[in-house]
Order: structure tokens, then sequence, then C-alpha cells
């Protein structure tokens, strides 16, 4: 599809044209919720009506009256098959049956952050820098959060990202992080939230939950976001992995990742690591602190490469088969799946106790998979996880007390660009409605701690979904056939995409990192 430019570019460098504050135009399909229909305009020759039942409404005038529910216009309706349902006429359409609204109309990416775009949910848009030259690595998954110390400094890396795997409003859902922080009872926290991607992000509420933390311990979130006390944590006293000794690695929670390569013809291909620590009797679990690598992100923006210009039906029927039909479509995934961890004490069995698998390549999160421990000999820790999909930063042993109820915290105030943002806060609080923000938005959140002798862990909850944006770069590589592979065959299109992740993979971290909109 050939591109329309508003103005003129800077000297062919697209990083540079943003530099210099120019945009970058085109005409490709603009997605849209349907809680928040786009006003007719006369540049936009029609607005696509994606209904739940499947069916299509073009209507080329429509309008929505603030407040109101319904959608009315001039069109055609269309069947599932796509044929013609009666003559062209007046629509009346609840918005409550719509799936996905879709128009085409010509828009701009500019400067200032990539803040400022043509349309509240743009999908498909330009793209610059090191996304230019690497479309599949773009950054990208969420919003992201950072926590500045208490002289303000913001950190390089962020330390949480929201909702990762809600990609669309059907897969909605409710996250929570380990910030890794600690601060008094009765300070005040400023957690500031970022869109730093190439998406539109829909936030219905961040959240801070703090808990005492015990004398020189933690506290550790399980996989049911029960939250534990725990003393200090033991480390490891022996690693063994497919490379050898990988004490150095995760014997502490320094930063220092361990990763392996993926497997060049099969992306599920399964690895395995052994632990050994000191035995333990009671209450236990083991602690993990890891983050995805950007295989999943590769894989899903492939998977979009794949729908093309039929990214606006997909996402449709997407929205259509709600949950299920959203957890199908990141099928791939689920195929890699997590971290399995299993355990043996002395010369026991074997056995299962838990998997951890939090999504998203940006920040890693702290979890604890619980198991009781009979004190029969040192403890071996199994874990088996895909080959390159995981990025583990530290393993330990933990000790385990009874889960604490932490205490839920909203911001008492909520600032974009330097100034107070009642709606944002009201918005965030009240949970009913989503705060919309656009690449290069940022909005500080404070919160105040309750009073406390001792420091408070601090969690993030966020919930939410965001929209990813089609890059006009993957229109080249639409194909059906993949994308009906993908769903139906998951296994299948992880062998199929391995060649093509492998070609990727040494270049994409950098890649990613480097085409952060901050």
């Amino acid at each position: 599809m050939e591109k329309r430019p508003r103005h003129k570019t800077c000297a062919g460098v697209v990083l540079a044209v943003l530099a210099a504050g120019c945009a970058i135009g085109y005409r490709e399909p603009q997605l849209h919720d349907p809680a928040d229909p786009p006003a007719a305009q006369k540049d936009a020759r029609e607005l696509k009506v994606h209904l739940r039942s499947g069916e299509l409404v073009v209507l080329d005038s429509w309008s929505v009256a603030p407040g109101n529910d319904r959608l009315t216009g001039e069109g055609l309706a269309y069947t599932l098959t796509r044929e013609k349902k009666g003559p062209r006429g007046r629509r009346d359409i609840r918005l409550a049956d719509v799936a996905l609204l879709e128009t085409n109309s010509p828009a701009s990416v500019t400067s200032v952050g990539l803040g400022l775009v043509a349309t509240t949910t743009v999908v498909l848009g330009g793209i610059s820098g090191y996304c230019a030259i690497s479309p599949k690595s773009c950054f990208g998954s969420c919003p992201t959060f950072y926590v500045p110390d208490p002289q303000g400094r913001e950190p390089e890396r962020p330390q949480a990202e929201g909702f990762s795997e809600s990609i669309a409003r059907a897969l909605e859902a409710r996250d929570l992080d380990a910030l890794q922080v600690e601060r008094p009872g009765g300070s005040d926290v400023t957690v500031v939230m970022r869109n730093e991607a190439l998406e539109t992000h829909a936030v219905r509420r961040v959240r801070l939950l703090a808990a005492p933390r015990p004398p020189g311990g933690r506290v550790l979130a399980g996989p049911d976001d029960r939250l534990y006390p725990t003393p200090p944590l033991v480390a490891p006293l022996g690693c063994r992995a497919p490379e050898g000794d990988c004490l150095g690695a995760l014997g502490a929670i320094d930063g220092r990742d361990r990763v392996s390569p993926a497997d060049g013809t099969d992306l599920a291909s399964r690895e395995v690591v052994e632990l050994r620590f000191p035995a333990v009797h009671g209450a236990a679990g083991v602690a993990i602190t890891a983050r995805h690598t950007l295989l999943t992100t590769f894989l899903f923006y492939q998977t979009m490469a794949f729908t093309g210009r039929g990214a606006g039906p997909f996402l449709a029927a997407l929205e259509r088969g709600g949950p299920e039909g959203g957890r199908r479509a990141l099928g791939m995934a689920r195929v890699l799946g997590g971290i399995d961890v299993e355990v043996a004490e002395g010369d026991g069995p074997w056995r299962a106790i838990g998997t951890f698998d939090e999504a998203g390549p940006i920040a890693g999160d702290l979890r604890v998979v619980p198991f009781p421990g009979s004190g029969a000999g040192p403890l071996h820790v199994r874990l088996r996880l895909a080959r390159g999909h995981w990025r583990v930063d530290g393993v330990a042993l933990a000790e385990l007390g009874e889960p604490v109820a932490p205490v839920a915290l909203e911001p008492a105030s909520v600032e974009r660009d330097g100034r107070p943002d009642a709606r944002a806060r009201a918005t965030l609080v009240g949970g009913e409605e989503h705060l919309v923000t656009h690449p290069g938005d940022a909005y500080r959140l404070t919160f105040r701690l309750p009073p406390s002798d001792r420091p408070l862990e601090l969690f993030l909850e966020s919930e939410g979904f965001y929209y990813e944006w089609m890059r006009s770069e993957w229109l080249a590589e639409e194909d059906p056939a993949m994308v009906a592979l993908a769903l139906a065959h998951p296994a299948e299109a992880l062998r199929r995409l391995a060649p093509a992740y492998k070609a990727e993979e040494p270049g994409l971290e950098r890649a990613f990192w480097a085409s952060r909109f901050r």
C-alpha cells in the first residue's frame, strides 16, 4: 500500500525526522474500541462495523451522540460470508453488539515522543529508527512502570510491566508484579506509568499493595497472588545446565540473566536446569526471578504480520470469541509454556510443584512456587523450560510463613506533564472506565503508604488491555494460511517459524531496547 507523506521528511533517516519534529503520513486501516467510536470526518471514507455476530456493516456516514449507546448512519450490511444483506439504507446499531470499529483515513505519526496521533486507537502506523531496521523487535508489550528513588531519580529500566498478554479487550486482565523495592511506612511513593511503544493502552486500574517485611526478609507473591513473608532467601549450593555450571548466573538476583539460544528447528524444544539446596522442613518455596526473551514478542508480531490487511477482521473475531477465543490466539505462547518446577528431597522421587509463568520481556518478576518440605536430605530442584524462551536472573529457596493480607492503596494524586489530572485519577480509582494512553504518554501516580514500624514490600496491581499497532512494513508478509496454522496447530507453527526467529535472534534484544519511545 502506498504511503502518502503529509510533510517533507528530513534526510531520509526516520529517527532524524522524529528528532526534527517532522511527520510520517500514511493511509491504512485504524481500529477503534466500540466504547470510543470515532467521529465522522470528511477525509474518512467509511466506517466498518464488525458485529459480534460476525456480520459486517459498512457506513459511509455515521454519528454517535455523546453518552449514547447507539451508532446510526447510512450504508450496507453484509452476512457472515460477506454477501450483501439488502439494499443500502439507514442503520441503527447498538454499540453493545459491536466487536470492533475500523476506519480508513489519512493520519500521521509525529514527534514529541510520538505522543500526537491522528486517532485515539490507531493500530496501523509508521515505524521509526531501529523498528524500521528490525520490525519484529520493536519495543512493546504493555504499559511500563518506574519507581523513582527517594531523590526522584527514575531508573533506566522499568520495574514492572502491566497485563502483557491482554492484547485485546476480550483478554483484559489483572496483573500483580513485585516491584522489588521497599519504602518506610508513612512515606509517599511515586510510580511513573509510561506508554513507550507503538500501542494504544486502555488502563482500568493501578494500585499499590503494601505488606510489612519480616526482619531481614522479604514478602513473596505465589502463583495465586497470595503473599508470603519469608526470612532471608537461601542461595543454591550448585547449579547445572546444558552449558555446564550455572551457579554464577543463577546463584543471586543480581541482573545477570541466564539465557540459552532457541532451537533452530523447533522453538518449543525443552531444556533442563538442576539446582541443589540445603534440606528444608515445613512450608517452603522455590523463588524465581525471570522474564521472557523476545521470542513471544517476535511470534506475536509475526502473527500480526501474517494477518496483514485482515488485521481488523482478525481482531474483531478475537473479540467475538471472548477470553477463550483470545487464549486460542495465543496458542504458540501456550505451547512454549512457563518454567515447570520439580523437587526431590534426598534420594526421594521427583514431584511437580507448579509453574512460574509471568508474561512479558521488559521487567523481571519475582515469584515463589510453594511446596511442603520434609527435611529428608538435600533439596534438588529441576526447572524445565523452552530453550531461548526465558531470561532467568536468579533461583533461591524460601521458607514461607502464613500468607499475609496487604494494604491496597489507590493513587492519592495523578499528574500528566507536571500538572494534576483529576480525571485520570478518577478513572484509575473508579475502575469503571479506561484511561487511554498513546505512544509517549506518561503519568505520575503518587501513593501514600500507611504507617508501619517495618519497611514495606511493594507490589503493583494493574488492570486493562492494549492494542498493538500494525506496522506498514509487515503488510508484505500477509499469509492467511500461516494465521490458520498458528491458531489450529501452534506446535507445527513453532517448527515452521524456527529458522526465521534464529536469523533475527542475535540482534533482537539490542534493537528492542533501542526502539523505546521516551
